[in-house]
């Protein structure tokens, strides 16, 4: 790859943990369908170790990783907590510095307008 290939994007990765596998296709399915995300990742079960309403609780989760641009996270992040069971969901933004031109192209493709590259 020569550095040109590894070229700078406006996509953002949002990371967002679900109670289970079943929520966790809700989530991710959803948003590539609503063209909210291009590619989502799910990592099966983590534990999660939280205090809540002043106890130490320990839980089973699944990380739901959505590819997707910095423009859409909001509008993404939005619809998320309105189809995710938590109270408090977890759904943090990670920016993209740099990635191959392929593959930001092909998400870029995927999302249609909602992306760019810088």
């Amino acid at each position: 790859m020569t550095p040109d290939q590894f070229q700078a994007s406006e996509m953002s990765f949002l990371y967002v943990t679900v109670p289970d596998m079943e929520i966790a296709r809700v989530i991710a399915g959803g948003a590539i369908r609503e063209k909210l995300a291009a590619c989502a990742n799910v990592l099966p079960q983590m534990t999660a170790i939280y205090e809540w309403d002043g106890d130490v609780e320990e839980e089973t989760e699944v990380v739901v990783i959505l590819k997707t641009s910095r423009a859409s996270a909001p509008t993404l992040a939005q619809w998320v907590e309105e189809h995710h069971p938590y109270e408090v969901p977890c759904i943090l933004e990670l920016p993209l510095g740099r990635g191959n031109h392929d593959y930001v192209s092909w998400l870029q493709q995927q999302l249609g307008s909602r992306s760019r590259l810088i």
